[in-house]
């Protein structure tokens, strides 16, 4: 998929909005949109204008929507599997949203905000220093009271203290 088969996509989803919204167009403005909606529709490879006026039948409006932070669809708000949000966001392919259906896409402006590129992992450093830098972790410790059966209680050790 190109960038600029998403970017009509994208165009088109925002045209058929205005055309359908509440707000009066002129005649002008009508006829303007109309032959813009055309020219985006033929930019369009089939397949993905079929999947998109499959949507609309649907009532899925907006049909296409960007990832949102946190691995989120735009259009229904559900957190989206890892691998679907590592793929769309790549860029390889449009994808649907596996609850909505939508289409989904990285919007440029997420990549622009942190520069394209993956998070760096920081070094280890010093095994000795870091082992103690570690906080803690969850064990659970049977903790009995006069005349009162044994109850579970979570306690925070440190790491240290368990070797």
């Amino acid at each position: 998929m190109t960038d600029g088969t998403l970017r009509a996509l994208v165009d088109l989803s925002q045209v058929d909005r205005q055309l359908s919204g509440e707000g009066a167009l002129t005649d002008r403005a009508a006829r303007a949109l109309e032959r813009r909606r055309a020219t985006l529709r033929e930019a369009i490879p089939s397949h993905f204008l079929a999947a998109y006026d499959a949507l609309g039948r649907a009532g899925r409006h907006p049909a296409v929507v960007p990832v949102v932070r946190g691995a989120h669809c735009g259009g229904c708000y559900m957190r989206i599997p890892p691998q679907l949000d590592a793929l769309v966001r790549r860029g390889q392919s449009l994808s649907s949203c596996p609850h909505c259906r939508r289409l989904l896409y990285s919007s440029a402006r997420e990549v622009e905000s942190d520069g394209g590129k993956e998070p760096e992992h920081k070094p280890a450093g010093d095994g000795a220093a870091t082992d103690q830098k570690k906080s803690t972790r969850r064990r659970t410790v049977r903790v009995t009271a006069a005349g009162r059966p044994a109850v579970k209680k979570q306690q925070l050790v440190r790491r240290s203290a368990l070797r």
